[in-house]
């Protein structure tokens, strides 16, 4: 490293330090902020909620209708009062990046933050004129109608599935919350985030090679790749000390030169393929969702206040850095991962560098539209959707980050959409998060809905055939039985909905559908 280039690298990290200082401060400030209005609005719909469903549960259905249409304004102006501050809070966030950007020298990341701004002020102003207009309003009251309709018809479901075994019948509605606890399906969900390690990965290599730009990967100054620094919005470079410990604050320009000049002889450095943050976002965005259709998801990883804890990360190597996603099996069936085949009452997500898509299912057998069957396993499917377990590999599904964030943060809850048995088929306007962009259609009458519901949702149709897949495909999931037993060296299943006994047969396996 010369002289000039030392001097250059010095005064440059200079800069990034404070960039990242003044970045950092904002972004942990705006985020407790933000997690604290979270965790309060939280707990008022946690008490909405309850008060609504004992209301249905114990006052017949005019106290019910009475319960939605008070639960739902009250749960409107608190949802409508916490998507404004958000916005606020976003634009704030913008602005620190801004500022981080241009200190850092980092002409992506000052683009990027630009253009999250000018996005944020507009769904600013469209959740103010939502507030005003009585969207929100609405959107609370039909939310509350849609929850008390899908739990009828859930209750009603398991009635007709077990009611011939009351004894297994009172362990399901215990365990889906249709007595004595909150109404959902409880699904412990772990999320893993991608990195690179330059212990095991020639990072100089793949650096040098033009496949990344750890300078454009870290948010500095970087001439050479524009493209990746839009491609990983938010990846995350540390430098790591000997025993693997990580320095709290992101890597300088000097210690990447450091690295690379070496060959990966002096420092070492771990890529993130998502920032905390990020990842932070995908998780509530995704639990929200599902949270409409009954699926509560159990993250690993928490979702408020995710500043002061950790990341759930594990480590690939080189050739997982750009992959093709239908390798989702082969990899969850790698020791470290500890997946199994068969059914899964355990979610596991991935969260990728690059992939040839935006997201895809591992696990899942699927068939819809024009391939829908006639004799689909899944009995009362009424969506052109047939998808059922492939017992033979492990399940799971995997994601990567796509600018801009705010836009793409429901792709990890699309796939989970699939992994509990939902498809694209017949959800043509983006008001779905099971769209695709190859059938969008942005005249869809369907798009009215966002007057009252501020972003692409799961419909009640959703929500009751994802209930079909659930009772009868993780069937083991709800009534606490085991799915397979061992005799005689041969494996058979029991208390299965697909064979009352018999010698399990693997399915023939449809390609995982592709995200858009």
């Amino acid at each position: 490293m010369g002289f000039f280039s030392s001097i250059g690298n010095a005064v440059s990290s200079a800069a990034s330090a404070v960039g990242d200082f003044v970045e950092d401060t904002v972004d942990a400030v705006v985020d407790t902020v933000e997690d604290v209005v979270d965790t309060v609005t939280d707990a008022v719909e946690s008490g909405v909620e309850a008060a609504t469903d004992w209301l249905c549960d114990n006052t017949g259905s005019v106290g019910c209708a009475v319960g939605n249409v008070i639960g739902g304004l009250i749960s409107g102006a608190v949802k409508g009062f916490s998507d404004i501050m958000h916005g606020v809070f976003d634009v704030v966030r913008d602005l620190g990046g801004i500022l981080g950007s241009i200190l850092r020298f980092d002409l992506p990341g000052l683009l990027k933050n630009l253009g999250n701004l000018v996005q944020n002020i507009f769904d600013l102003g469209i959740d103010a004129g939502r507030f005003v207009l009585g969207g929100y309003a609405v959107g609370g009251i039909v939310e509350k109608f849609k929850r008390s309709q899908l739990k009828k018809f859930v209750e009603k479901l398991v009635d007709d599935t077990f009611g011939d075994n009351p004894e297994l019948l009172e362990t399901v509605r215990k365990n889906i919350g249709l007595e004595g606890k909150r109404f959902g399906f409880r699904l412990p969900s772990k999320h893993l985030t991608f990195y690179l390690d330059s212990a095991n990965t020639p990072l100089w290599r793949m650096h040098n090679d033009g496949d990344i730009d750890l300078y454009a990967m870290a948010g500095l100054l970087s001439f050479d790749s524009f493209a990746i620094g839009i491609a990983h919005p938010n990846t995350v470079v540390k430098s790591v000390a000997d025993d693997g410990t990580e320095n709290f604050w992101p890597v300088n320009r000097w210690t990447i030169s450091k690295y690379l000049e070496s060959e990966g002889r002096e420092k070492r450095l771990r890529v993130y393929a998502i920032s905390k943050r990020v990842v932070s976002q995908m998780l509530d965005t995704s639990a929200r969702k599902l949270d409409d259709i009954g699926v509560i998801l159990e993250w690993n990883d928490r979702k408020n206040f995710s500043w002061f804890g950790g990341q759930t990360g594990i480590e690939v190597t080189e050739s997982e850095y750009d992959m093709n996603s239908n390798r989702i099996e082969s990899l969850l069936g790698q020791p470290e991962y500890n997946r199994e085949p068969n059914i899964n009452c355990t979610l596991i997500a991935l969260g990728a560098f690059k992939l040839d898509n935006f997201g895809r299912v591992g696990g899942r057998n699927i068939l819809e539209c024009d391939s829908f069957p006639d004799d689909c396993e899944t009995p009362g499917r009424d969506d052109e959707c047939c998808i059922t377990i492939d017992r033979g590999v492990p399940s799971g599904v995997i994601y990567r980050d796509v600018y801009p964030t705010d836009t793409f943060q429901y792709i990890l809850a699309h796939e989970i959409g699939h992994y509990l048995g939902l498809c694209h088929c017949g959800h043509d306007g983006f008001q779905n998060i099971m769209y695709t962009s190859r059938s969008l259609n942005f005249f869809d009458p369907g798009i009215v809905s966002l007057y009252w519901d501020s972003e692409p949702h799961f419909s009640l149709k959703d929500g009751k055939n994802a209930w079909r897949f659930i009772v009868d495909q993780l069937r083991p999931c709800i009534t606490g039985e085991p799915e397979f037993i061992q005799i005689d060296d041969v494996v058979r299943t029991r208390s299965s909905s697909l064979h009352s006994c018999g010698v399990v047969k693997r399915e023939t396996r449809e390609e995982a559908k592709v995200l858009m």
